[in-house]
C-alpha cells in the first residue's frame, strides 16, 4: 500500500514558483518601490524614502542581472 500524494505523472520536487512568477514580483515592486519613495518624498518620511528606494534598488538590480544573464 502506497502513501504518496502525489497525482499520477507528477513529481516530488516540482517547482512551485517560476521565472516568470519571480519577474513579475520584481516589476510589481519597482513599482511599488518608485511610488512610496515619491509619496514619502512628498510627505517627509525619511524611512519610507528609504525602505522605497531600497526596493527599487534591489528590484532593478535583479531585473538587470536577469536581463544580463547571471540568473
Amino acid at each position: 500500500m502506497s502513501l504518496t500524494r502525489y497525482r499520477i505523472g507528477e513529481e516530488a520536487g516540482a517547482p512551485t514558483v517560476t521565472d516568470d512568477m519571480m519577474l513579475l514580483t520584481t516589476l510589481y515592486g519597482l513599482l511599488v518601490g518608485i511610488l512610496l519613495t515619491f509619496i514619502a518624498r512628498r510627505l517627509r518620511q525619511r524611512w519610507m524614502v528609504f525602505w522605497g528606494g531600497g526596493l527599487s534598488a534591489l528590484s532593478l538590480a535583479y531585473l538587470l542581472a536577469y536581463w544580463v544573464g547571471w540568473i
